[in-house]
């Protein structure tokens, strides 16, 4: 039934024990899991100085990538993967937008997402990630509390 599952993560508690549910579903079904991280694109926060932008841009862009192997490598250790394969994958762009298609192009059977994760305050004007991808995914989507 669902042969290829996908999970965004973001470092949060929620998004770990969706990665959890994955897995179990996945060791379940003989289910392929790929774990998600969208990185934050740069286009709003750059407000420095013309000569300083290209070194300051590429050390943020190098950091966030460091800040995202980091969480797909954290949660490889922290749950089990009960015996399936687990690939990574890390996209840049809006979260929600950018698992939406990449859950499209790569046909994805199901999203398993956290209901809640690091965006805060954000979350309030702009809708969480977990909503806008139930409202818009291709496939089903499984919200772990």
């Amino acid at each position: 039934m669902y042969k290829k599952i996908l999970v965004p993560l973001d470092g949060s508690a929620p998004s770990l024990d969706a990665a959890k549910q994955a897995v179990g579903i996945a060791a379940a079904l003989g289910s392929q899991v790929t774990f998600i991280h969208v990185l934050p694109t740069l286009g709003s926060y750059i407000n420095l100085p013309r000569l300083y932008a290209s070194e300051s841009y590429n050390q943020l862009i190098k950091e966030f990538n460091a800040q995202g192997e980091a969480i797909l490598a954290e949660a490889m250790k922290k749950i089990d993967l009960q015996g399936i394969t687990v690939d990574t994958k890390l996209e840049s762009g809006d979260p929600a937008m950018k698992i939406i298609e990449v859950s499209r192009e790569e046909q994805y059977d199901l999203i398993v997402i956290g209901n809640r994760g690091l965006s805060g305050a954000k979350e309030v004007l702009l809708g969480s990630v977990s909503s806008r991808v139930a409202d818009h995914a291709p496939c089903p989507v499984l919200i772990t509390r």
